[in-house]
């Protein structure tokens, strides 16, 4: 990752243009776009942006460059609070002060070239909102933790597998978020009895193509580095570990 380390921005508010001229982030380029606006700051080696709420968009936060600039940036960044926003990410290894009350590791990892043929990737078709219900309760029983919703604005595409007798048995999106053209997989789950049949390789595989036929060279995908099983998966398909994060909570002041 490349740090523009003349950009210097310390107004509380940044466009998305100044950010992604001051890095060349991955994860970043997949959140925001130029048009982007909100709270921000950039200093020396180290880039911090709000991903919370619309109505709390300072909420969470998100810090990257270089790990001892991420960790003055921050340090600057909650000194300057009331109270801590209750999420902060920054880079592995980064010191985070305050009052921790859980962390989270997870990574981002990029496919740059289409991945191998499936088995069961001719099974995958497109899932359209009228089955919003179906998805909500594959991911609730599989992945509780799944970051896309259906019907989210930056969903352009739900895919999935069906059994034979109709039940959603896999399923994952594509994301892409307003105003970037880096897209992302996410919420990629099986239900747990039909797991190890390669269904989320497939689902994976099939929306990866379409990602790669519309983003500019490559597409993300975030992993929580304690899935270890997921982790071969997407290895199998291609996909490498480009950057290590970890996500903070904190306890309130």
């Amino acid at each position: 990752m490349n740090m523009n380390m003349n950009v210097y921005v310390d107004t509380g508010l940044c466009t998305g243009a100044e950010i992604l001229a001051a890095t060349d982030d991955l994860w970043t380029r997949s959140v925001i776009g130029p048009s982007w606006t909100g709270p921000g700051r950039l200093l020396p080696g180290a880039v911090c942006y709000g991903t919370g709420t619309p109505d709390e968009p300072d909420g969470s936060l998100t810090a990257v460059g270089e790990p001892h600039a991420v960790a003055k940036l921050v340090r600057r960044m909650l000194a300057d609070r009331a109270e801590p926003p209750y999420l902060v990410t920054v880079p592995r290894g980064t010191e985070v002060p305050g009052d921790v009350s859980a962390t989270q590791d997870w990574e981002l990892l990029a496919l740059h070239h289409a991945p191998p043929p499936q088995p069961a990737e001719d099974r995958v078709m497109p899932v359209g909102m009228e089955a919003s219900t179906e998805i909500t309760t594959l991911l609730t029983a599989a992945s509780p933790e799944h970051s896309v919703r259906p019907g989210a604005p930056e969903a352009e595409l739900w895919a999935g597998i069906r059994d034979p007798d109709g039940t959603l048995i896999a399923v994952g999106a594509m994301v892409c978020k307003p105003g970037t053209d880096l897209r992302s997989l996410a919420s990629i789950a099986t239900a747990p009895a039909h797991r190890g049949r390669g269904l989320a390789a497939a689902v994976t595989a099939w929306l990866a193509h379409r990602a790669l036929q519309r983003g500019p060279s490559c597409c993300v995908l975030a992993l929580d580095s304690a899935n270890h099983h997921a982790r071969r998966v997407y290895h199998r398909l291609g996909f490498r570990t480009v950057q290590e994060f970890t996500t903070v909570e904190f306890d309130t002041w």
